[in-house]
């Protein structure tokens, strides 16, 4: 990841955690913005939150890739005959 990639991340990384600070006490009170969920489905910021979260740890732990490289063949160009 270069260093864009990691500031991203880290913004997504925080509205992922807003997301699940507020789902967890949505699941037993519900939830309220533009839209209502009952205390049940109040549960739903968490997990979404969870969905931004964490595959930014997966990104973020996983080790470089190695570069290969891939040798070249030198080839003639192809001969054209001209009439």
């Amino acid at each position: 990841m270069n260093i864009f990639d990691k500031i991203c991340a880290c913004m997504a990384f925080v509205l992922g955690a807003v997301f699940v600070v507020l789902g967890v006490p949505g699941l037993f009170t519900g939830c309220k913005a533009n839209f209502a969920l009952p205390p049940i489905l109040g549960v739903v910021p968490a997990l979404v939150g969870w969905g931004i979260i964490k595959p930014i740890i997966v990104a973020w732990t996983r080790p470089k890739q190695r570069q290969t490289v891939v040798p070249t063949i030198d080839r003639m160009p192809p001969v054209t005959e001209e009439v």
